[in-house]
């Protein structure tokens, strides 16, 4: 009896835009992260272990510049629900609003506090990678994708 009242509330908070925000940012995020990961000086860490902590590491902060988007467009338009009917306008902005986190914060990490370094593939004057820009431009869309698919499935169980 009690399975029921615990299965509403959390199809409620899956119904919700953050968690499927989240949950498709950190996703796509951990698998380009990897894919990317050659190109990066962490790469050459002892362990794997290691390498997985920062993997993590920048893919949950991937999920949370995401989440900033989706704020920052929820904010403007008055509606945390703009995910069901996103038009290119907001695509275009929740993804500029996420490049654009993402540069103060490669471009700081890489030459103020030298977390990382880009061996290849650097951007001329950041000295970012060409990786993270490509990455803020097609994973976003993807992830409102995703996250729409998911919550018009939960309405529909509703």
């Amino acid at each position: 009896m009690t399975s029921k009242p615990i299965s509403k509330w959390v199809i409620r908070i899956l119904a919700t835009p953050e968690p499927n925000l989240f949950l498709f940012a950190f996703l796509l995020n951990f698998v380009y992260e990897v894919w990317q990961s050659p190109y990066y000086e962490f790469y050459g860490k002892p362990t794997l272990a290691d390498k997985i902590n920062d993997l993590t590491h920048c893919s949950f902060g991937d999920g949370v510049i995401i989440l900033l988007g989706g704020w920052v467009v929820s904010w403007l338009i008055r509606s945390r629900y703009w995910i069901l009917n996103p038009t290119w306008k907001l695509t275009l902005l929740f993804t500029g609003v996420g490049l654009a986190i993402t540069l103060v914060l490669e471009t700081y990490r890489v030459n103020v506090t030298k977390a990382y370094g880009v061996p290849v593939l650097a951007v001329p004057g950041l000295g970012m990678s060409w990786l993270a820009v490509l990455q803020w431009i097609i994973l976003p869309p993807l992830v409102l994708y995703f996250a729409r698919r998911q919550m018009l499935g939960y309405r529909k169980a509703e």
